[in-house]
């Protein structure tokens, strides 16, 4: 059995390879064997596959030699905090993130609480041997206060005092995920919470992929703001007081003109106006994934990274993303300068359209000569800051095309030329 690691781990339906027990035994072997892992920490968000798939990895550890050690249900940013503090030598979070409830899988964190590199990555693909690792009736050593504790202190330390919402009313969506683990932490900060989740299973019509409730939530109870995480509590969305969603390039800007920030990082999926409205910033671009942002903070080429998701790392906070942080950072940045959040965030992403053609092969893109002439052209009429991006999906047979640009019009044009000439070319 082949099991890969994703953009952000191993994830699918629960139940299903490479969901499994199985495989969270093999992983666990696995970590213990390539990274060198003597102690390791697993975590979860509140699916109710996350306990076998937690006490799976743990008899993995066991197997292998290394001793496990139950986090019970944190954030991943929370189980990153309790590695960078020393708890462990590597960690699993048993999560799937936004996806639907019936969906898990297996984030692996480093002892530093950061994603892995990719050389790691395929390190443990490779050694990943399913099958062979019994359950065991022995629970791994429980962690779970100190580690709530050790994050709770995390978010105090990176979030600070917010004296710009302490008279504000916030709508707060925690997708019924991990972090309402820390909702009495939240409540201490001084705003007024307005619950939109609460009672239903993680991601279920609630948290950052579904914010309609918690927009219609925003007007009908006059909040401020919302603010929406996802089910394991590192993507972010923020709300503004007319109940509009607030695009992940919008927020980048925020934090870019609000803290005066001289370096950033955004991946390849976010808008060129980024550029555009901020010449005086050097921004990198990265590969899809929040790990690649990570990893231009460490060489110490931003201050800070968003993906137009609304994941946020900070070089001067959490190992991983936090949506908390961000989204209490984003909005304190936001209401020291103005009153409203709309006000304080006058920025709009280039019109952009997303298309994408099934295809029946896959040559590099730069070596079809009719993709590279249309891309060519297709640029130059776009003018500055316009762009035409090409790649293969990583997971269906199809070509996806990005065209951005200032003029919709063009926009369109060319993504329609794009569209004809990818189906000519790769069926």
């Amino acid at each position: 059995m082949t099991v890969e690691f994703g953009t952000d781990g191993i994830r699918g339906h629960a139940g299903e390879s490479p969901c499994t027990a199985e495989v969270g035994r093999a992983l666990g072997a696995a970590i213990v064997r390539v990274l060198g892992a003597s102690r390791v920490l697993i975590a979860r968000d509140p699916r109710p596959s996350g306990p076998v798939l937690a006490r799976a990895v743990a008899d993995g550890v066991r197997f292998a030699g290394g001793e496990p050690f139950d986090g019970g249900m944190v954030p991943t940013s929370g189980l990153a905090a309790a590695l960078e503090a020393g708890f462990a030598d590597a960690g699993v979070m048993i999560t799937a993130s936004h996806n639907p409830v019936d969906d898990n899988g297996f984030k692996v964190l480093d002892g530093r609480g950061r994603k892995l590199t990719d050389a790691q990555n395929s390190a443990i693909e490779a050694a990943l041997q399913v099958g062979g690792v019994q359950p065991s009736p022995i629970e791994p050593e429980s962690l779970e206060r100190l580690v709530h504790f050790n994050y709770e202190r995390a978010l105090s330390q990176a979030v600070g005092r917010v004296p710009s919402l302490e008279d504000k009313r916030i709508a707060v969506d925690l997708a019924n995920g991990a972090s309402s683990a820390v909702l009495q932490w939240i409540g201490s900060l001084g705003f007024e919470i307005v619950r939109v989740d609460g009672g239903g299973a993680v991601n279920d019509g609630v948290g950052s992929e579904h914010p309609e409730r918690a927009c219609e939530v925003v007007v009908a109870a006059s909040c401020h703001a919302g603010l929406l995480v996802d089910g394991d509590g590192d993507r972010c969305r923020l709300i503004d007081e007319r109940g509009a969603v607030v695009d992940g390039d919008a927020l980048a800007w925020l934090l870019a003109t609000a803290t005066g920030a001289k370096t950033m990082a955004v991946t390849i999926m976010s808008t060129t106006g980024l550029e555009a409205a901020l010449p005086d910033v050097r921004i990198t671009r990265t590969p899809v994934g929040d790990r690649h942002l990570s990893e231009v903070i460490a060489r110490g080429d931003a201050e800070f990274g968003v993906e137009e998701s609304g994941h946020a790392v900070f070089a001067n906070a959490l190992p991983t993303g936090d949506g908390l942080v961000t989204g209490l950072r984003a909005l304190a940045l936001a209401f020291s300068r103005a009153d409203t959040l709309s006000e304080a965030i006058p920025f709009s992403p280039f019109p952009r359209r997303l298309t994408k053609v099934r295809v029946g092969r896959r040559p590099p893109v730069d070596e079809v000569a009719a993709l590279v002439l249309g891309k060519q052209v297709g640029e130059e009429a776009l003018g500055a800051y316009g762009r035409v991006f090409l790649r293969y999906s990583g997971t269906e047979p199809v070509l996806r095309i990005l065209v951005e640009g200032q003029d919709a019009g063009i926009v369109n044009a060319v993504s329609e030329r794009m569209t004809e000439l990818a189906t000519e070319a790769l069926q």
